[in-house]
């Protein structure tokens, strides 16, 4: 093997573990945002939608109280997406903001920023999965 052939193995390693790491934390982030969203009729909970780099702009009628279809529709957006620069996580419903700022009871402290802070705790152990043993 040569050094250019070996130089070129070894950046699409990395690149590759740098967009599973992505990858992995986005969704264990937003699956602790989606699992801690409150749950009245599951509203809320089923109006999380998944993009790239633009915020979506969708909402829906449609309930999700254990926020399984949600998850799986924005884990498949993740996993489906080529470009790994950015993803984002919207809920468009008028009272989304409310919740966020302690109008739940099951949610005082908000949904979004109490995970968001967990971030590179999240980031730390999805990059150590793809350290060399």
């Amino acid at each position: 093997m040569s050094f250019t052939s070996a130089t070129k193995d070894f950046n699409l390693q990395f690149i590759e573990g740098a967009e599973d790491t992505m990858r992995g934390t986005t969704v264990k982030l937003w699956t602790a945002i989606i699992k801690s969203s409150p749950v009245r009729e599951g509203r809320f909970r089923g109006n999380w939608f998944a993009s790239g780099a633009r915020p979506s702009s969708k909402k829906t009628l449609n309930t999700d109280k254990e926020g399984s279809k949600t998850l799986a529709n924005a884990t498949d957006k993740v996993l489906k997406q080529k470009d790994v620069s950015a993803f984002t996580l919207t809920n468009n419903l008028p009272y989304a903001q409310r919740l966020e700022y302690g109008y739940s009871d099951q949610a005082p402290a908000g949904v979004v920023r109490v995970n968001v802070k967990r971030f590179n705790r999240l980031l730390e152990a999805e990059a150590k999965k793809k350290l060399p043993k």
